[in-house]
């Protein structure tokens, strides 16, 4: 009884701090609209990151929250975007970051609806008096269609479209941004600054934490020995969205009963339901042709798939940080290992850093204070600083 008061207790206060205190109007381009969400006082910051379990993250500003809807590409080819813009209040900002958040199966839990990724990426950067966006994907939040889930072409983009309209927005610094991400998002991380790399632009570092890299070869394999509960849903969501992408049938890669189960748990179920959906052995989920030639190396366009959106053999001109958990059984260590050693064969600035004896979602709360560490220690011996706008 008393931990429901408690709770009752937190959620009162919380509703009256956010109704004290508003994010103030922002120029924007105008490609570009913004809605305003919430204030985070320094007091519900902390409060937040102590019951998260966060550890070793100050918080020095109060922090303003937006939904931030912008657009990649143009005409019939335009896909409409949105994510989550922060900034600190009443200070001007250091440097941009990008955060890529992790796997979500559900288009509201999402940063700019701010979810808990959401949350705790606005506190931990917008917090500590950087500029912060957290976007939500494609395919998710006020994106519509059907998230291509691990398709980099589309994803990579994506991120660096919102770091190039996030810079046009008064009071976000346009010097080199700063990339982290979690899971899927350390992968969207690499992949957008490919993108941006590509682009001639600068990148300041990368800090990517539990991700998948090499999909192909690291992977898919590890995820079809079923390691842990999530691997039937990775590889589920994968083929769902990526058939769709690709336009294949998705009982070319599925058996026809887990097709129908596919799509229809996809469509809006919540993630419990989806997993209780889903066999505990990942290969029941597949048709014999696919499994065939998975064992015998044969061709398949969902091995093609995996194989042409691996990333471990992208020679990043930035410094990349890859975090991981030495317990993580969704994404196996060897993922950051198997990275680092490819990445440190072509000269890249890359270390693999081991976080402890520790499973999936804790490395990230792991990681979180050295990645903010690593950040200021970039930021202070970058001889490009980000160009302070004026709020």
């Amino acid at each position: 009884m008393r931990s429901a008061w408690l709770g009752a207790l937190l959620i009162a206060t919380f509703a009256i701090l956010n109704a004290c205190t508003h994010p103030r109007a922002l120029q924007a381009p105008e490609e570009v609209r913004l809605t305003p969400l919430q204030t985070i006082s320094t007091f519900k910051a902390r409060l937040l990151l102590t019951f998260a379990g966060v550890d070793g993250i100050p918080v020095e500003s109060a922090v303003d929250c937006y939904r931030m809807q912008y657009t990649v590409g143009s005409g019939s080819d335009a896909i409409h975007l949105s994510g989550l813009l922060a900034l600190p209040r009443d200070v001007v900002p250091r440097r941009l970051v990008s955060f890529q958040h992790g796997t979500s199966t559900t288009r509201t839990a999402v940063p700019s609806q701010l979810d808990g990724t959401g949350l705790a990426a606005a506190i931990a950067f917008a917090g500590n008096g950087y500029a912060l966006i957290a976007p939500d994907y494609p395919g998710m939040g006020d994106s519509p269609g059907r998230h291509p889930y691990y398709v980099a072409e589309s994803i990579g983009p994506a991120v660096a479209a919102m770091v190039e309209a996030s810079q046009r927005i008064r009071g976000v610094p346009n010097g080199p941004v700063f990339l982290s991400g979690f899971s899927e998002g350390g992968w969207a991380s690499l992949a957008a600054l490919r993108v941006l790399e590509g682009q001639g632009k600068r990148v300041l570092g990368s800090a990517l934490v539990a991700g998948a890299y090499d999909l192909r070869h690291v992977s898919l394999p590890a995820a079809l020995r079923g390691g842990a509960p999530s691997h039937s849903l990775y590889l589920a969501y994968a083929a769902w969205g990526q058939a769709a992408y690709y336009g294949h049938p998705l009982d070319s890669v599925l058996t026809p009963e887990y097709a129908a189960v596919v799509e229809r748990v996809f469509a809006g179920a919540k993630p419990k339901e989806i997993l209780n959906s889903l066999p505990p052995d990942p290969r029941r989920m597949f048709n014999q042709g696919f499994l065939d030639a998975f064992d015998r190396n044969e061709p398949h366009w969902y091995l093609d798939s995996f194989a042409a959106n691996s990333l471990v053999d992208v020679t990043p001109r930035a410094p990349v940080r890859l975090y991981y958990g030495s317990k993580d059984l969704d994404v196996v260590p060897e993922e950051a290992l198997a990275a680092a050693r490819s990445m440190r064969s072509r000269n890249v600035d890359v270390a693999a850093i081991d976080v402890g004896a520790v499973g999936h979602d804790p490395s990230m709360l792991a990681a979180a204070p050295l990645i903010l560490a690593w950040l200021r220690e970039l930021d202070t011996a970058s001889s490009v600083p980000g160009e302070k706008s004026e709020l």
